[in-house]
């Protein structure tokens, strides 16, 4: 499926999915792709207000959930960027807005089991990579239904989405380059 059309939302790919892998391998259609941002877009699609602290008070929620995916509702500041949503046996909390066929924040989505009977290991799986790591997204997702684990976080930009350098960490060669997009290298993306 490819669904780069416009107007096409992610929420698609939660009605046409049919299983965890194929979830994720549909939502990845939607990451933000390389050298899409520049310094004005980048600053646009960043966190503002209270979205950081209602995200993470959103996901501690969702880690919460038994039986139930709609107790976890969308906070004010977040609606109309996410939605929560029943995925077979799991609970699904993705970014819903999609112009132009890639997500509009690129904050990545969670999933995790609907009921705390499904988790049989209390770890947490990511793919912090879709795009650029050809596969990690299919990996994790198989990891994740696979092992029952709690959750599995994939994140909604290519590394590379912003080609601005990262002030975190500094690549250990003058080869290497590490991106304000990638959040294996960048602590505020």
């Amino acid at each position: 499926m490819f669904f780069q059309d416009v107007g096409v939302s992610p929420t698609i790919c939660l009605h046409h999915s049919t299983s965890i892998v194929g979830l994720a391998t549909c939502l990845d259609q939607f990451t933000v792709p390389p050298a899409l941002y520049d310094p004005l877009s980048y600053d646009l699609a960043q966190p503002i207000g209270s979205q950081r602290e209602d995200w993470k008070d959103l996901t501690t929620r969702l880690l919460s959930v038994d039986g139930n995916c709609s107790i976890t509702p969308i906070p004010l500041s977040l609606k109309g960027i996410y939605a929560v949503e029943p995925f077979q046996n799991y609970c699904v909390l993705y970014e819903s807005t999609s112009p132009c066929g890639n997500y509009l924040k690129g904050w990545g989505y969670i999933i995790v089991p609907s009921t705390q009977r499904g988790i049989s290991r209390n770890v947490h799986i990511s793919a912090p990579h879709p795009g650029y790591d050809m596969g990690t997204v299919q990996q994790a997702a198989s990891i994740f239904s696979l092992t029952g684990s709690r959750s599995l976080l994939v994140a909604g930009r290519d590394r590379r989405a912003f080609l601005d350098p990262s002030d975190c960490i500094q690549p250990s060669s003058p080869s290497q380059s590490y991106y304000k997009t990638d959040p294996a290298h960048n602590d505020v993306s």
